[in-house]
Formats: structure tokens, sequence, C-alpha cells
């Protein structure tokens, strides 16, 4: 999705906003750098003027004391700007990542799935910084430039009228150039940031699947080529950017070039015969430069501007997806039913259009069963908890939890055990507690009983052993029995396991079913599963 100029310019204003701080310090002390330096400008001609003796305004001591003085308070001005800068844009792109990446995690699950993980990564750091540095530095750069181009005109306006208007006959060439150039490398820029981010996760999915790759003949190479190619289409897009502005520059920096002769003949040409002083000519010089040099810097503001225009529209496209309400908070007030169960009634659902996976579909989790779903793959399992966790929604039909309709906000009121390994990077604690930050050691020891994972007692380090990423330095069956713990910790009225115990031998399996059946009496448990063994510890089944 493309987004307008002005929805950009909407989302930069926000961001401004939210920076002032920082932008108003930039701009303010970058003004005064500027006023500084027009002032060393004429303190320069005043200067080489009372050397030759044409001025007497001041002595020359004071004069040079002037100059010192000027150049200095420049100096810290330019010092005090930087640790501005410094402290706060750390600050301002925490703020802004932290909003998107809180945005990604609450979209809705199916709307998210539409974009790669690598792909938000690179928003997140990328495109992020694009803004924020646009807001905080860009913008009160090209305040501080044109104030700066602005002023050395006038100043030359003053000296000689007819020098001040060749000098910015560039200008008007220079809007038709910009125009052009911003179309084509705005163009340019998208497919850039585009590849990047199809870079990007081309490398996380090579590293994270490294296992798969290594086991798969040939599969090494094949990544890599296909990566090697999609960094040789980066690089045509960059080449084709940087020739395209290399043959803009080059036109542009024609026009400064032509200007500045003319200002140095016809400043020459003046004091060769007596009408300017030698420290006016001086003074021209400085000042076409000034002119110059933030029309030059305008120049480089297109390509910060392009830039911020690309990444604008992918922020946008994470910042205005649905939210949906936050399942963390507790709904108030809270279920009535102190035993709760879970009915679907007609419910229909696809993925895809016309491809129902689930067709007016019901059935009964009565409060305090345990029932089994089973059923080849492909057939809805997964799909069904999904359902009832409200990370997707029917297409037809209902689903309650007690008589409360199921939503983002009655996550809580469910335990999950996902397929596969769900392991954060970190301690065993840090990843028990993310269920219950407040669970004491003992309590985090009874539910690792449960959950026959109490081998942490073996360990060096306890609880404090680290899992490592997904939790590499584990097992399969161990990282899932941690997983089925962390889920016990949560106190709630439903429990379900998806393929929970599909890692463990079965005799670990039985005696951890077991354990939740006998322990848990006050819960409803969902159980899916392609193993007949499942059926022993259920009072019901529902096969798909």
């Amino acid at each position: 999705m493309k987004y307008s100029t002005k929805q950009i310019a909407r989302l930069v204003w926000q961001e401004l906003k939210a920076n002032k701080l920082q932008a108003t310090n930039n701009t303010v002390a970058g003004l005064l750098i500027v006023g500084l330096e027009f002032l060393f400008v004429w303190l320069t001609k005043q200067t080489i003027d009372i050397a030759t003796g044409t001025s007497t305004i001041f002595t020359f001591r004071t004069a040079i004391i002037l100059l010192v003085a000027t150049l200095i308070v420049q100096l810290l001005l330019g010092a005090y700007r930087s640790w501005v800068n410094a402290m706060l844009s750390v600050k301002a792109s925490n703020k802004m990542q932290m909003d998107i990446f809180r945005r990604a995690l609450l979209t809705p699950w199916i709307a998210s799935k539409s974009f790669h993980s690598g792909d938000i990564i690179n928003r997140i750091e990328k495109d992020v910084n694009v803004i924020v540095s646009l807001v905080t530095d860009t913008l009160p750069s090209f305040i501080i430039v044109c104030a700066q181009f602005i002023g050395a005109f006038v100043f030359l306006y003053i000296m000689d009228r007819t020098l001040a208007l060749f000098v910015i006959i560039i200008i008007p060439f220079f809007l038709v150039i910009g125009k052009l150039y911003i179309k084509t490398m705005r163009r340019i820029s998208r497919q850039i940031r585009q590849t990047d981010s199809h870079l990007q996760a081309q490398y996380q999915e090579g590293i994270t699947t490294r296992v798969v790759i290594k086991t798969i003949h040939g599969a090494t190479d094949e990544i890599i080529q296909r990566t090697l190619k999609t960094q040789g289409k980066m690089v045509r897009l960059v080449h084709n950017r940087a020739r395209y502005s290399v043959t803009s520059n080059l036109i542009m920096n024609f026009g400064f070039t032509v200007a500045y002769l003319f200002t140095f003949v016809w400043g020459t040409y003046h004091l060769k015969i007596g009408l300017i002083t030698y420290g006016a000519l001086i003074a021209f010089v400085q000042l076409v430069a000034q002119i110059q040099r933030p029309a030059r810097s305008l120049v480089k503001f297109i390509p910060d501007i392009i830039s911020a225009l690309t990444s604008g529209e992918r922020i946008l496209q994470i910042k205005q997806m649905d939210e949906e309400t936050n399942g963390e908070k507790r709904l108030t007030p809270p279920l009535p039913e102190a035993k709760t169960g879970v009915t679907l009634s007609n419910v229909t659902f696809g993925y895809k259009e016309g491809r129902d996976i689930l067709h007016c579909f019901s059935c009964d989790f009565p409060p305090l069963s345990r029932t089994a779903i089973m059923g080849p793959t492909g057939q809805g399992k997964t799909t069904l908890i999904r359902l009832i966790l409200a990370l997707i929604k029917p297409r037809q039909g209902s689903i309650t939890i007690g008589s409360t309709p199921v939503s983002p906000a009655t996550r809580h009121y469910f335990a999950y055990v996902p397929q596969g390994n769900t392991l954060f990077s970190g301690t065993i604690r840090s990843n028990l507690q993310l269920a219950a930050p407040d669970a004491t050691d003992e309590q985090l020891l009874e539910a690792l009983r449960l959950a026959k994972a109490d081998f942490v007692l073996k360990l060096k380090e306890g609880l404090s052993s680290q899992c490592g990423e997904h939790g590499i330095a584990l097992s399969e069956g161990q990282a899932q029995r941690l997983c089925i713990a962390r889920a016990l910790l949560v106190d709630a009225p439903v429990l379900l396991l998806d393929e929970a115990t599909s890692a463990l031998d079965p005799d670990t399996e039985a005696a951890v079913l077991n354990n939740i059946c006998t322990t848990l009496t006050d819960r409803t448990i969902i159980c899916v599963s392609h193993r007949e063994k499942i059926l022993e510890y259920c009072d019901q089944v529902i096969r798909l």
C-alpha cells in the first residue's frame, strides 16, 4: 500500500511534536551559529579594511579579539548541538521503535502474518532511525540552511544588488531538476528498502534454520546463491541511485561553479577600478560561499527526504494496522462461573476464500472436562485452538468461554502450550516467570515437578541456567517440558495443549499427563494430539 505525502507528513509532524525539545535545541543552536557566521564575515571585512586603512570603526586589536571570540562561541555552540543530538537521539529512537514494536505485537495474528518477521525488524531498526533522524536533525538543519541562505543573500544584496540577483538565478533551475530528481529517486529508494528487508529476512531465516540447512544436501549452497542474488539486486539498485544522483549533482555543481567564477571576476574587476575595497571582495567571496553552501546542502537534503518518504510509508503500514484489545488486561467483571467451559456453535472458518477448514462446526467443552482433539494433519486441530484464543475470527458462528464471547481480552482465561519449542533466550527462571512474574522459586519448582522438568535441579546453576535462543542448550523434550511448566503457572480456568507432549517418550508423556489430570482438577483441559495414548486421560474425544 502506498501512502500520500500528506499522510507521511502527518506522521513526521506527530514525531516532531514528540521530540520537540531536541528539534528546538538543535534549531536554535544552529541559527545562532549562522548568525555568528555572518558576524564573522562582517568582522573579517572590517579587520581587513582597518589593516588597509580604509576603516577606523575599531582598533585592529579589538577587531582581532572579536574575531577570536566569535570563533570560540561558534565552537562551543557546535559542541552543545552535538551533545544534545547524542543525548536525545537514542531516546527518540527507542520511543518510536517501542511504539512500532508494540503495534506489531498487538496487531491481530492473522494480519501480522502478512509481514515477514525480518521485514518488521528491518522497519523497526532502519526505517524508524530514518524518520527520527529527519525529525531531530534533518528538519532543523533544513531550517538552519534556509536561514543561512536567506541571510547571506540579504547581506550580499545590501552590498551589491546585481551580484546577489545573478548568484540566485540558479534557484529556478534547481527547483526543476529537484522535482524530476525526487520522482525518480523515490521509486529507486522504495525498491532499495524492499530489497533490504528481503535480504534481512534471508539472513534471519538462514541463521534460525541453519540446522535444517546443514542436513539437506546442497541446501547451504542454494541458500547462499539465493542470498547472493538478492545482494546483486541491491548492488544494481544502489548503482542506479548513485548514477542518477551523481549526474544530478554534476549539473547542479556546474551551475554553482559558474556563479562562483562570475563573483570572483566581478569582484576583482570592481576592486581594480576602485569601486570596492579589498575587504569587500573577501566579503563577496565569503557570502557567495555562504549562499552556495546551503544551496548545495539543500541538494543533499533531497536523498534524506526521499528516504524519509519511503520509510514513512513502511512505518505507516505497521502503525495503521488494526490493534486488537490488549489481552493481557483482565476483564472487569471477571467471569461469573468458577468452573468454566468453552462452546463453539456453527463456526465456519477458512484462511482463504472458498476453502473452509471448519464449516458449521459445533462442539462443547464442558467445565472440568478433559477433551482430546484428534485427526489427520490439516483438518483444523490447531486452527480450532487459534479460534478459541481469538487469534483468528470465525467467518460465522460464535465461540464462548462460559457465557462470554471469546476475544483478545479473554486470553488470560487460557493457559496455552503451542506446538514446538517456544522458549526465549535467558534463564529458565525468566522463562517461567514470563507466565507468573511474582512466582516464588517454590512455585516454580512445583510447576517443574508436575511437568516432569525437575531435571533443572540437576543443572549446575539450577533455575539460573541459560536456555539460549529457542532453548538451544536443551533437548527438544526438555524444552517442551519447560513450556508445559510455564503454562501450569498461569492462573487460568482452561488449559490448552497443542501437541504439547510430541517430543516426549511414552513413559514421560504418561507421567506428565497423569500429573496434569490428577492435580489440576479445577481446570478444563483441551488436548490436541496424534497419539491414542491421550485417550486414557480424557473423558471425551473430538475427531476432525
